[in-house]
């Protein structure tokens, strides 16, 4: 579910103040000492940090979710229209409306609604599939995050590039988060993912990704950054529902510096560059997806490099699926708890008591 009256009045807040904050009411992280490890702005930030680095494998599975679940067409598949039918009638929250092109190019566009009479849009995920040769693929893909009184929380935009065979290839995602109508990035995530069939039902993954997070307030005024690795990654079909599950296991180095001092490279690996390093972090479970790119189910357990727990788990059903998760010291002490719905939008409350606003799967403020 969405939580729409805070919604309404934290993106308010934000459209005003900016992405990178401003005078006035923050629903930010805790301030300097409020972290589980006492008296330093960096404490504050880690608690923050560390819910980011449960959501990414979410995240991870999402991009691969687009491949596998019929959001969009299979990679390096012909007859796009044949793999991913075209479904323009409201349906579980949710509408498919596939427009061909060009015997190349072929338009998808997934629309997902708070409502079950498809009248108040919640995200709508627009990829333009571009098939270069039989073995190579381009998507350019925006998806665009609304509250209820249709007013846009967010824009994601990403390109991905795809070379191979079908269920044996490799993707590069390159992307960047904008927040309400700003067109300076918030977030910067790219993602490298290798597919190779293992069975009828099973392929294998690998992965690496890279993520920065600017936060301008001038109480964290830093940018945060992570470098991760999938290993005994597997997506598992079944057949019966038509579910798709993520599993492995993802460890992941942390960076942090000045704002602005992070990059990502232009091609993978996507390790970032600049800033001191701060540690690493290993979550491993895994993350089911329906045909229709809605979370069926969650469950993730880490530890983090200060000895911090992590547990995510979700509970409902699609596409009313809520993802919780809580963040404790070794000794069992709250450091924060967060919620968020498929989209990966939501919540998160630190141990002080302070909020922050979660959009697609990223903490933005």
């Amino acid at each position: 579910m969405r939580f729409r009256n805070l919604y309404g009045l934290a993106i308010a807040a934000l459209l005003i103040a900016g992405c990178s904050g401003g005078a006035g009411t923050s629903l930010g992280p805790p301030a300097p000492g409020g972290g589980n490890s006492g008296g330093t702005q960096s404490s504050a930030s880690d608690a923050q940090a560390e819910a980011q680095a449960a959501l990414d494998p979410v995240q991870n599975a999402e991009d691969s979710a687009d491949f596998s679940s019929g959001v969009t067409a299979q990679p390096l598949s012909a007859g796009p229209v044949a793999q991913t039918a075209s479904d323009p009638t409201c349906k579980n929250h949710h509408e498919r409306i596939v427009t061909v092109i060009s015997p190349t190019e072929t338009k998808y566009e997934n629309k997902y609604f708070y409502d079950s009479a498809c009248t108040e849009l919640a995200k709508d995920s627009v990829a333009d599939v571009t098939m270069v040769s039989s073995s190579s693929e381009n998507i350019n893909k925006t998806v665009t995050f609304y509250n209820l009184a249709g007013t846009q929380l967010a824009q994601r935009q990403a390109q991905y590039t795809i070379t191979g065979a079908p269920n044996n290839f490799s993707a590069v995602l390159t992307s960047a988060l904008f927040i309400g109508t700003s067109t300076s990035p918030a977030n910067q995530y790219d993602h490298q993912l290798t597919v190779a069939p293992q069975s009828q039902y099973v392929d294998t993954r690998s992965a690496n990704s890279g993520f920065i997070d600017n936060d301008g307030r001038p109480a964290i005024n830093m940018s945060f950054g992570g470098s991760g690795l999938l290993t005994n990654g597997t997506q598992t079909f079944d057949p019966s529902s038509g579910d798709t599950t993520f599993a492995g296991t993802h460890t992941e180095s942390y960076v942090k510096g000045s704002l602005g001092s992070l990059s990502l490279p232009s091609s993978p690996p996507f390790s970032v560059q600049g800033g001191t390093a701060v540690g690493t972090g290993t979550l491993t479970g895994s993350v089911a997806f329906d045909s229709d790119g809605n979370v069926v189910s969650v469950a993730v357990t880490g530890t983090m490099r200060n000895g911090d727990n992590i547990s995510v788990t979700s509970s409902g059903t699609p596409p009313g699926v809520s993802i919780n998760g809580t963040i404790t010291t070794s000794s069992g002490n709250p450091v924060a708890t967060f919620s968020v719905d498929q989209f990966g939008d939501g919540v998160i409350t630190f141990a002080n008591g302070q909020q922050a606003l979660i959009i697609d799967w990223r903490i933005v403020d």
